[in-house]
């Protein structure tokens, strides 16, 4: 309820992402949608936008990529850029093959929501994998990614307006504090 954009606005609606009557009623009151984040409801942003005819500028295709971490990492292999070893992981069973494959140090995370650490296990050991097996979560569709040493974390934006000029905002770095 103290979001920035709140302070500047004449109204302001707090929800879930996922509730459609509050999007149906932002979506009536504004001339266009856009998002930020991958944790956006695609489906109901589909319903919405056909329902009202709200402009969706990033449309609403781009989340079956951004929201699914075995589609991102898919799409850009697909566009020749690098990412770390993964594998799928859906059962008990198949993490421990993932583990078998990609070795430690390895993080599993799930593939849709979570972010920040959110959704995630450190799996760096024979015991990690049994503590895991131990308190596997019902219906958790995964991933297991090697890890990867790193030197910085950064975010890169950039937008694009209905008459295709492009804008590279500046980069920033991330710095996350437990």
């Amino acid at each position: 309820e103290q979001c920035p954009a709140g302070q500047v606005f004449d109204f302001q609606i707090v929800a879930g992402y996922g509730d459609e009557a509050a999007l149906t009623e932002l979506a009536e009151k504004s001339d266009l949608l856009t998002y930020e984040f991958e944790n956006v409801d695609q489906d109901v942003l589909a319903r919405v936008q056909k329902r009202t005819g709200v402009l969706v500028p990033q449309g609403v295709k781009l989340l079956t990529v951004t929201s699914n971490r075995i589609n991102e990492k898919n799409f850009l292999r697909t566009h020749g850029l690098p990412t770390t070893d993964f594998a799928k992981v859906a059962s008990p069973a198949e993490l421990k093959v993932a583990v078998k494959e990609l070795g430690f140090p390895a993080i599993l995370k799930t593939v849709s929501g979570g972010y920040d650490g959110h959704g995630q296990w450190d799996i760096n050991s024979e015991q990690d994998v049994k503590n895991m097996l131990e308190k596997w979560p019902k219906n958790l569709l995964a991933i297991l990614e090697k890890r990867v040493d790193f030197v910085k974390e950064i975010s890169v934006m950039v937008s694009r307006d209905n008459c295709d000029q492009v804008k590279l905002w500046p980069i920033t770095e991330n710095q996350h504090k437990n």
